[in-house]
């Protein structure tokens, strides 16, 4: 079994702020960090430390940057032997802030996570579960889930951040996570309201009847939408010191979960009692790729709160 991650890699600079600034605003920063990131690393090593022989496939600069963040990949267990230099290109950056509550606000230079070009993905044939989001081209992606010979791939798009032209992915995407926001552009709707209820308007964008659509809802958990049925999961109620990366550790770790699973696909609500749990654990801890949990502590935390977490 094996999960392969296209998408984008990252260096994280990382400002914390008292509070965020409101626009025109200037605040001071607390304290500075430079951090492996990128939503596509961050979630293959969520995949990876969930128990998941994971691959990644994506583009750095011929920089320092970019073979530092190489080996951050290798060091947290993710094979990079598809992790391109692209020649004149910097690695691409994000630059985040956060503030004491947790919340975030986030810019991304692409740089070279705009070169992953559809031949560079063609590396996969023996992928079970193949992960994309959208911090790369559409074209790239659509590349990407294209059937191979002999076998068929579960396929899994983080359709953030919202890019409307990735609407023609859909179709041939099996697992599609979006939060609150990113389900509110794609619906083309002006309200974006976190409740379980609101996400059951996820089910336009199914158009089979195999296709499951989860959309995550921050504090208040996630809802797994199908054609006919639909379940809420309640997040686990934690403290949040840094929620930079919760949403790829969420989507990492479902992944591993569908990876280890294999043919016997675990229930809806297994698998996001399972991320929930994941994300809770990633927002304990500052940044985003050092936070990824183990599968282990995700197990012993899921099994400390065993009345927490689950369908009410």
């Amino acid at each position: 079994m094996a999960v392969v991650v296209a998408g984008s890699i990252n260096v994280d600079l990382i400002q914390s702020v008292d509070a965020l600034p409101r626009p025109g605003e200037t605040v001071l920063a607390l304290q500075s960090e430079r951090l492996p990131g990128g939503k596509g690393a961050n979630q293959a090593v969520a995949a990876a430390r969930a128990g998941a022989q994971t691959r990644m496939i994506g583009a750095v600069g011929e920089d320092e940057s970019g073979v530092w963040m190489t080996e951050q990949l290798s060091a947290a267990g993710v094979d990079t032997l598809a992790v391109v230099a692209v020649e004149g290109a910097a690695t691409g950056t994000a630059y985040i802030t956060v503030d004491t509550s947790g919340e975030n606000q986030i810019i991304v230079a692409s740089g070279a996570n705009a070169a992953l070009a559809p031949a560079m993905v063609d590396t996969v044939a023996d992928a079970d579960i193949r992960v994309a989001q959208l911090e790369v081209p559409v074209e790239a992606v659509a590349a990407f889930f294209a059937a191979s010979p002999g076998k068929q791939a579960v396929r899994v798009l983080n359709a953030a951040p919202a890019v409307l032209e990735a609407k023609r992915l859909f179709a041939s995407t099996d697992v599609l996570i979006v939060n609150q926001h990113e389900l509110a552009v794609y619906l083309g709707q002006h309200e974006e309201r976190a409740t379980p209820q609101a996400a059951l308007a996820a089910r336009t964008l199914i158009s089979r009847d195999d296709q499951l659509v989860i959309v995550t809802l921050g504090a208040s958990g996630a809802v797994a939408v199908r054609a006919g049925s639909a379940v809420h999961v309640p997040a686990f109620p934690v403290v949040p010191r840094d929620a930079v990366g919760a949403g790829d550790c969420f989507v990492g770790a479902l992944c591993a979960m569908l990876d280890r699973a294999g043919d016997a696909r675990p229930t809806d609500e297994a698998l996001l009692i399972f991320a929930n749990a994941a994300a809770a654990l990633c927002t304990q801890k500052p940044g985003a790729v050092p936070a990824m949990p183990l599968r282990s502590d995700v197990e012993a935390f899921i099994a400390a709160h065993p009345n927490e977490g689950r369908p009410i």
